[in-house]
């Protein structure tokens, strides 16, 4: 009797059950969370950088149209701009026709520096922390002038990384635009040009635009003999 009663008081407590992780399962787990982490971690170095990149370089590029922009609206105001664009400032080169073959920047100069040499780049602080952010070269080919002033003409803008970019002054800096690549550091933007924006200006309101126009443009340098043109 003894013995049923014994039994039947063991089948009426629960079965103990043993849960959890072991010591060996927390130690894989945390090998496996260790692994990823290596894994992700570059990954995220590198979308960050790219991205840092291409924020700059989107802002390089809106400063570039902005300078074009600047010159643009100085000739189409038009009467004798000359001085208005020597003060912008506006160098012009003497050594090409050209745009695309004026030589990079071998200098950066304050902002408020007198820039009259085409390879002078003008230091830009657009955050207001007082460090430099970018470098502007603006310049421009002589055209085509009436009465000494310019009535068509090439205009050229590159924008630099000011801080990397000036580091490389002495062993020379490019003229193409830097590759906008998935990277971890500066990339190309080290010694190119983070945007580079060329463009023709001219004044075609006035009475011989036209002839202007044939005279950049032509091989001859003048426009065809059956234009009437004024002197």
């Amino acid at each position: 009797m003894n013995r049923q009663k014994g039994n039947r008081l063991a089948a009426n407590q629960p079965e103990l059950t043993m849960s959890g992780l072991t010591l060996i399962e927390c130690l894989v787990a945390i090998a496996v969370i260790g692994m990823t982490t290596a894994a992700i971690g570059p990954m995220m170095v590198f979308s960050v950088a790219t991205r840092i990149q291409n924020q700059r370089t989107e802002q390089a590029l809106q400063l570039a149209q902005a300078e074009i922009d600047r010159v643009r609206l100085v000739v189409e105001l038009g009467g004798d701009y000359q001085n208005d664009l020597a003060a912008i400032p506006l160098p012009v080169t003497t050594e090409t026709s050209i745009i695309r073959e004026v030589s990079a920047p071998t200098t950066f100069e304050a902002s408020t520096s007198d820039i009259t040499d085409v390879t002078d780049a003008r230091l830009v602080d657009i955050d207001g922390d007082g460090d430099d952010d970018y470098a502007i070269q603006l310049f421009r080919t002589e055209g085509v002038s009436v009465d000494s002033t310019p009535v068509i003409f090439d205009v050229g803008a590159r924008v630099y990384d000011a801080r990397r970019a000036a580091a490389n002054l002495s062993e020379g800096l490019a003229t193409d635009t830097a590759g906008l690549t998935f990277t971890s550091g500066e990339g190309q933007t080290g010694t190119r040009p983070l945007a580079v924006i060329y463009s023709q200006i001219s004044q075609g309101d006035r009475e011989a635009s036209l002839c202007q126009q044939w005279e950049l443009l032509s091989a001859a340098g003048s426009a065809p003999s059956s234009m009437v043109c004024p002197d």
